[in-house]
């Protein structure tokens, strides 16, 4: 069967599924006394361009991506709760005062590879 063949026979909605992941962040889980996790899911074409049209440079980026992927129990974190109890102006302000440098990166990284951003995504076929 040919390639064009599957895809006509496929779903086309398995393809707009939106992948998610969840993700424990270590030192949380021991502040806490249980697990810590927070779920992120794929960006989507109007994500990334929204991401890029605020983000000045790279930390930006990081932070602004992490911001629009994740979720913490279902809530993002523009949570008016949140943020009041932690004293954060906005978003990143509270993300900033949970979350490490690093624990954001390592987000940041996970939140590409669900999109589809990475070295391994696309292989050469060689011998076609």
């Amino acid at each position: 069967m040919s390639i064009i063949d599957l895809l006509l026979e496929t779903d086309a909605k398995k393809f707009e599924e939106n992948n998610k992941k969840d993700y424990e962040i270590k030192r949380l889980s021991k502040i806490l006394g249980e697990k810590f996790v927070i779920t992120c899911h794929a960006l989507t074409d109007e994500q990334v361009d929204h991401v890029s049209e605020i983000s000045n440079n790279h930390t930006e980026t990081k932070y602004n991506t992490v911001i629009e992927s994740c979720r913490i129990e279902g809530k993002r974190f523009n949570n008016k709760e949140l943020m009041d109890k932690f004293g954060a102006s906005t978003p990143k302000d509270l993300l900033k005062k949970i979350l490490k440098p690093g624990e954001v990166y390592s987000l940041f990284l996970e939140i590409n590879t669900l999109s589809g951003y990475g070295r391994d995504v696309v292989k050469e076929v060689k011998n076609f």
